[in-house]
């Protein structure tokens, strides 16, 4: 009984979706009411708006099959049908931005009037104003997140499944009743709004949907992390990605001095395409980031929040560590400057590398220190948290301290080699023993677990290697070479071959590509260097030309006899192949 109170309102607003959107489509193209390609848009072809139309409706439809008595799920639904005519009047003809906020604070105010807001600090009018924050935050969050096909509505699919999932286990059934028809009218839509898109929801959809994501964090509310500073944290793990691309777009802007308001392809999602992802892959990668929030969010819940914890804070680091490798892509005008006083100080402050580096570290210190603890004592934790607590001001002392004489913060991330590890490898153990001995001093190792410390040194190299490997791991997986570069065999597959190569990889300016390897060395020969096939050596040059187009070869050493360097040039003049030698900054020898 349980099972068709909640399944078939959400079957009626999958299929009703399923046959309005068709029709709304064609009502769309006849009114007119089609989105123009722009220059700061992403779409290159008119496509037809209301498909929020048919989600309403859909959601609507659904809702009155499981004819829901509660009145926070009514009051929910009628504030976002509410946001939806806002939205159906903007996609006619364009509302200021003004009107928009004002009408969405009104809603979500009417929300709190009727008693729907957060318990959070026990300060009716600071927890009404936490919740008008959230309801309009995650409304915009979603509005902006409409940038790209299946985006937006699978995004919110993806919420309404987590907290489907939370309503069950919660017992609350007209809840977990609108989470799954929300859930059914999204996948409805998205049959059709999956790239290539024939139809866009536009704000009425987005605004709608927005609304509706939001609240459903007031309505039941989260009762394991009620009354504590994790009544917000779970919420925002579960929207996760509206979160974090609507923060990302407006630091990218305010320090690139540009109108916080002003659209752009500049989203976390366009940023993924420009490195070398397709639009699906681009948008699977952000459905697979909503999809590990929830889940932290639902182990936590199930599971108690002392691992939650961590998981919530590895994957907040990585989310802000994504975010820094992605604002490195310039996508803005280079005449772009910051107009704020803070954005400038930002822009010209020398040493920011090496403070994200110093923060990062610190907060992977107390991160392992505490995942030690919950390794060796598991479910005995609590009673050796002051212990933990006593000695986690020595320990971050200590790490951090070492950190600092070994200069780990130096290092440019995406250079990382074995030597910066080496290092890194160093400055834990040294940091473990300075620990120690901090703890045997104040406190006579009374009470202290030698285990935990080793662990705690283990799980710091592990992270922190992480971290400075992260973004090199990136630029390697998403390397986008470009077909029209120019294809270049490299001569010597040793360290001066593999040096060459990373240029070629990180330096667009150069404009090749890297085919082959030519070595001499037999051993060397059909093996793989970074994922580059090995040819053969000098008599080996004519067939790997043919083989791969190379119109170029580098040298990437100057240690050859000058017979095999004039041979080398005979056979690329007589092949039409230029010679360069990298030695000697690409000069060509013939």
């Amino acid at each position: 009984m349980t099972g068709s109170l909640v399944a078939v309102p959400a079957v009626v607003a999958f299929v009703a979706a399923l046959l309005l959107v068709p029709a709304v489509k064609r009502v769309a193209i006849a009114t007119g009411l089609v989105a123009m390609p722009k220059a700061d848009r992403w779409h290159r072809r008119q496509i037809p708006l209301l498909g929020g139309l048919a989600i309403v409706v859909a959601t609507l439809a659904g809702v009155a099959i499981g004819q829901p008595r509660s009145q926070p799920v009514w009051l929910l639904l009628a504030c976002a049908t509410g946001l939806a005519i806002v939205g159906l009047v903007d996609d006619v003809r364009p509302l200021r931005p003004q009107t928009k906020l004002f009408l969405q604070i009104f809603a979500a105010a009417l929300m709190s009037v009727f008693g729907l807001q957060f318990q959070f600090t026990g300060l009716p009018a600071l927890d009404m104003l936490i919740s008008l924050v959230w309801l309009v935050g995650i409304t915009n969050a979603l509005n902006l997140l409409d940038n790209m096909d299946g985006l937006a509505a699978g995004i919110a699919a993806i919420v309404a499944g987590f907290r489907l999932l939370f309503f069950l286990a919660d017992g609350h059934l007209e809840g977990a009743m609108l989470a799954a028809v929300i859930l059914g009218a999204c996948l409805g839509f998205l049959v059709y709004n999956v790239n290539p898109a024939s139809i866009f929801m536009g704000d009425t959809g987005s605004l709608f949907l927005g609304f509706l994501v939001g609240g459903l964090s007031l309505v039941g509310g989260w009762p394991y992390a009620r009354g504590t500073t994790l009544v917000l944290v779970f919420p925002m793990l579960v929207v996760l990605v509206p979160i974090f691309d609507t923060t990302f777009v407006t630091l990218a802007r305010i320090l690139a001095g540009r109108p916080v308001s002003q659209g752009g392809r500049d989203h976390t999602s366009h940023r993924l395409v420009a490195l070398g992802m397709s639009e699906r892959q681009a948008v699977l990668t952000l459905y697979g980031l909503a999809l590990v929030g929830g889940a932290i969010a639902w182990l936590s819940y199930r599971y108690g929040l002392g691992y939650g914890a961590v998981l919530a804070v590895v994957l907040a680091l990585g989310t802000v560590l994504f975010g820094i490798f992605l604002g490195r892509l310039q996508v803005y005008p280079p005449d772009a400057v910051p107009q704020s006083g803070v954005a400038l100080l930002l822009a010209n402050f020398t040493y920011r590398r090496q403070v994200v580096t110093v923060a990062v570290d610190t907060v992977l210190v107390v991160v392992a220190y505490y995942s030690a603890y919950l390794l060796r004592f598991e479910g005995t934790f609590r009673a050796e948290r002051p212990i933990f607590e006593q000695s986690l001001p020595v320990v971050l002392l200590a790490q951090v301290t070492a950190f600092l004489v070994l200069g780990t913060h130096r290092g440019i991330w995406r250079y990382t080699g074995v030597s910066d590890l080496l290092r890194l490898a160093q400055a834990c153990a040294l940091g473990t023993i300075l620990s120690v001995l901090g703890v045997s001093f104040l406190y006579r190792f009374t009470g202290y677990s030698r285990a935990v410390f080793v662990i705690h040194g283990v799980l710091l190299f592990v992270a922190v290697a992480a971290t400075r490997l992260s973004f090199r791991t990136l630029d390697s997986a998403l390397r986008k070479e470009s077909p029209d570069a120019e294809p270049v065999l490299i001569y010597g597959a040793g360290k001066g071959g593999l040096l060459v190569l990373r240029e070629i990889r990180g330096n667009d300016a150069l404009g090749w590509r890297a085919v082959g390897f030519l070595d001499d060395d037999r051993s060397k020969q059909g093996t793989r260097v970074d994922g580059v096939l090995v040819h053969g050596g000098g008599a080996a040059l004519e067939a790997a030309v043919l083989a791969t187009g190379a119109r170029r070869v580098v040298l990437s050493t100057p240690a050859l006899d000058t017979a095999l360097t004039e041979a080398l040039v005979t056979q690329c003049e007589a092949m039409g192949v230029h010679l360069v030698q990298s030695r000697v900054q690409f000069t060509p020898l013939t």
